[in-house]
């Protein structure tokens, strides 16, 4: 049983985007779903047979209570309002699935339609907060603060993939925010020999390849057992794109003499972590799926080694 939102009389198009995805979503495993409406809207699912007569039931049942009873209930309205939600799905609607959360696409659409007016102003406040500060970036920065989108893009994306195998993400949530930290600590103030000799637009070129490489791979991670080795390759996956992203901090850091560099570099970290959580994590994921959202990580890259790394030239 689940509740995907508040049972209204009427529905608009994107209440019923959004209950249509769960229901096909528990269409898809369970032979009878049945919906029940009430204070929310309830979806009921099993692979034995369902009915919405709880008053009859729970005299079958031989079940005292007081209000679930004739006396405040009807099973026939209650049957009815059930088949009249049922009428409505519409069964074309894409599935909300553990990699693609298109529900929660549908469900910001739901809110923003019950005041929307709001609508235009949060998306003029959300372009101010996270585009504009870009114009003030130094061009030789582009590249970190693109590999900065792209690093915390993927930490979200590790911590929802921790949730999906493990199944419970706050015992160990420390963990990959530990790994990644770590990477970005060893890659930022060790002078690692090997990280030297490859060339600025190598390591790009690295980050890139990999988040496409992570990309192909993602879903046959998907069907790893909990465990230990699952934990572990999560905790390496994020360790890898931080040790190469906090080398590249230094290299920009190191390039020109002075504190002001740092800080317009550090700057350019933090605005685009920023941008990053809330791209990948309020739009692109439930827009497109996690495996595309790793496809986009390495062309964020890729956008910051154009304008930043070539346009130097």
């Amino acid at each position: 049983m689940c509740s995907p939102g508040p049972g209204e009389n009427y529905m608009n198009q994107e209440s019923l985007n959004l209950y249509s995805s769960i229901y096909n979503s528990l269409g898809s495993v369970f032979k009878n779903v049945k919906p029940v409406a009430g204070n929310k809207l309830y979806f009921i699912a099993s692979d034995a047979e369902l009915s919405a007569s709880f008053c009859k039931l729970a005299e079958i049942k031989n079940i005292k209570n007081t209000y679930v009873s004739s006396d405040y209930l009807s099973d026939d309205i209650i049957n009815k309002k059930s088949d009249d939600v049922n009428a409505l799905m519409d069964y074309k609607t894409k599935q909300n699935r553990s990699a693609f959360p298109v529900g929660s696409l549908h469900l910001q659409s739901y809110n923003f339609s019950k005041n929307p007016d709001e609508k235009i102003p949060v998306i003029v406040l959300m372009i101010l907060f996270f585009v504009v500060p870009v114009l003030g970036i130094k061009r030789q920065n582009m590249i970190m603060y693109f590999c900065a989108s792209a690093l915390a893009g993927f930490e979200i994306i590790m911590l929802l993939t921790l949730q999906l195998i493990v199944g419970n993400m706050y015992q160990l949530t420390g963990l990959i925010i530990a790994g990644l930290m770590t990477g970005l600590a060893i890659g930022a103030g060790k002078n690692i020999t090997l990280l030297n000799s490859f060339a600025f637009r190598t390591k790009t070129f690295f980050l890139c390849g990999f988040y496409i490489g992570f990309g192909l791979v993602y879903n046959y991670m998907l069907t790893m057992k909990s465990g230990f080795p699952a934990v572990s390759l999560i905790i390496l996956s994020v360790f890898l794109p931080a040790l190469f992203t906090g080398h590249i901090f230094r290299e920009l850091t190191l390039k020109t003499d002075g504190p002001t560099t740092t800080a317009t570099t550090y700057s350019a970290d933090l605005t685009g972590s920023a941008f990053g959580f809330i791209l990948i994590s309020v739009f692109v994921i439930p827009a497109f799926g996690i495996q595309v959202s790793i496809f986009l990580l390495s062309t964020l890259i890729f956008a910051g080694f154009l304008f930043g790394t070539v346009s130097n030239k």
